[in-house]
């Protein structure tokens, strides 16, 4: 049924899509009045579960050619990323088009859908999905506009403020237990338009205190007593219990755009070309694959130019290169770029694979590391093969094109890599992040996010010539563009609030 909405979804929203497609600031928020007087409330959130996790415009550039690239699981020759260098349209991208689509969307449904007991359960979902999209703008960029953003057409405000990120936390935190708690399955839904779960309020419940426990633990550096207390409200209230828990948005081989995986189509237009593209899957995260016999290498990678997918051929490509100083490296071959590791177009870069949001093996992960810290009593390693035995699990979602693990490779897998249960907890959470690492590959923003805050896994950074963080991985990015023209006071004011607009600024949670 999933399939089946999405793949007609631009079809039925193919006005909302018009008046949606080339906002591209704050300015555009303002639409004419006219266009949201009877919206059909069914298919905006419909089209706002589409926008919750990006399109391909900014995930191409945010989350592949930036976050990913940042924590080495992807390299390129020809892209900024691993290189800690700036482009314009790039780093902003994230910031224009989260505010352009999904934010404004949901805002309208908010202002639009009475706040009503009847309409508990929709408002909640809607708040669930703001609360997401908010915190991976703010932990992408910091201060960010919050409290006065999505409202350019019901309050007029084009220049919206910016907030402190620890002000947005708080309130996100607040939003997602409020909603949670809200949460009625004897209430009216959005049925079958619910592209995530198909109606199930139960579900929206855990996928709530999940995002609780992952925010709750955001704040294990900044503030550790509140984070503990989120990350125990979140246990209490019931997080993901399985697989089947996990926020899978379904996609379509077209057309292009609304239906299509978003990581897909950049890949297809111009970094796959047979083999022959700029960006490949990175050295560090094959090696680590390969080092660990982890099986789930024939899955994520194989050599376009080939078809090979064994795990013995592939080859990451080291961050840092370009296409002049690659040919030098010693693993260069005749064969050239194309000897080193894709996206598996059976599998993971099929044009309609499913986008794995949010899951139950990085649940199970942040309790192994709660465990670890004695926020929980649950029992460290027992979480920790339940995330390892997920993260192998849930690719089955990919299809079988290539086979899935098997219930006796992933015993083979943890008892190679078992839990170091006498460890220091340094040992402990560097086995647990670097496992999370894995579990994220093509969710390049959380992986990122997750990086700066536990410093797991441990990379070598990059020292590319006249990169400009001192050849040290980016904690930010940095502001669209337009913010410095069209919304100057507000931006200024954030920059003084919190520090310079650089890579090298950290955010609120940040801390070293």
């Amino acid at each position: 049924m999933k399939n089946n909405l999405i793949k007609y979804l631009s079809t039925g929203l193919v006005c909302i899509l018009v008046l949606t497609s080339c906002d591209n600031g704050f300015e555009d928020l303002n639409k004419n009045p006219n266009a949201y007087i009877t919206p059909d409330v069914n298919s905006v959130f419909s089209l706002s579960e589409v926008y919750m996790n990006g399109q391909d415009y900014e995930n191409h550039r945010a989350n592949l050619i930036y976050a990913s690239a940042m924590v080495q699981h992807l390299g390129s020759f020809a892209y900024s990323g691993d290189k800690y260098a700036y482009s314009t349209e790039w780093s902003g991208a994230f910031f224009g088009s989260t505010y352009s689509n999904g934010i404004k969307e949901t805002s309208q449904l908010l202002f639009t859908i009475p706040n009503t007991p009847e309409n508990a359960n929709k408002r909640s979902a809607i708040r669930i999905m703001k609360a997401y999209m908010f915190h991976r703008l703010t932990d992408l960029y910091g201060d960010v506009p919050y409290f006065d953003a999505g409202k350019g057409y019901t309050d007029l405000i084009l220049k919206p403020k910016y907030d402190k990120q620890q002000d947005i936390y708080t309130d996100l935190l607040k939003e997602l237990d409020e909603s949670a708690q809200a949460l009625d399955a004897s209430k009216p839904f959005f049925g079958s338009s619910d592209l995530f779960y198909s109606g199930d309020v139960a579900k929206w419940k855990k996928f709530s205190y999940s995002l609780m426990l992952r925010l709750g633990m955001r704040l294990s550096k900044v503030d550790p007593a509140k984070a503990q207390l989120w990350v125990n409200k979140a246990i209490v209230g019931g997080v993901f219990q399985s697989n089947a828990d996990n926020v899978i948005l379904n996609h379509a081989t077209g057309p292009e755009g609304v239906n299509r995986n978003p990581y897909t189509t950049p890949f297809l237009r111009e970094d796959l070309q047979e083999g022959n593209g700029s960006t490949k899957l990175g050295k560090t995260f094959i090696d680590q694959l390969q080092n660990t016999s982890d099986p789930r290498l024939r899955i994520y990678a194989r050599i376009e130019s080939t078809g090979d997918n064994t795990p013995a051929s592939q080859k990451g490509l080291p961050n840092g290169y370009t296409s002049g100083t690659i040919t030098t490296h010693p693993s260069w071959t005749a064969a050239g770029i194309k000897a080193y590791s894709d996206p598996n177009t059976l599998t993971i870069l099929r044009q309609d694979a499913p986008d794995i949001i949010m899951s139950y093996a990085e649940v199970q992960f942040l309790l192994a590391e709660a465990a670890v810290r004695g926020w929980d009593a649950g029992n460290a390693q027992t979480y920790y093969n339940n995330g390892v035995t997920a993260a192998m699990q849930m690719l089955t979602v990919y299809g079988n094109a290539v086979a899935p693990v098997s219930n006796v490779e992933i015993s083979t897998y943890l008892a190679l890599n078992s839990f170091n249960s006498i460890g220091t907890n340094a040992v402990k959470l560097n086995q647990i992040g670097t496992q999370k690492w894995v579990a994220l590959f093509f969710n390049g923003l959380e992986a990122f996010a997750e990086f700066r805050r536990t410093g797991y896994p441990v990379l070598t950074p990059v020292n590319f010539p006249g990169n400009l963080t001192g050849g040290t991985v980016p904690r930010r990015l940095i502001y669209d563009e337009t913010e410095r023209v069209n919304n100057t006071t507000n931006y200024n004011a954030a920059i003084t609030q919190q520090g310079s607009d650089e890579f090298t600024t950290r955010v609120w949670w940040d801390k070293p």
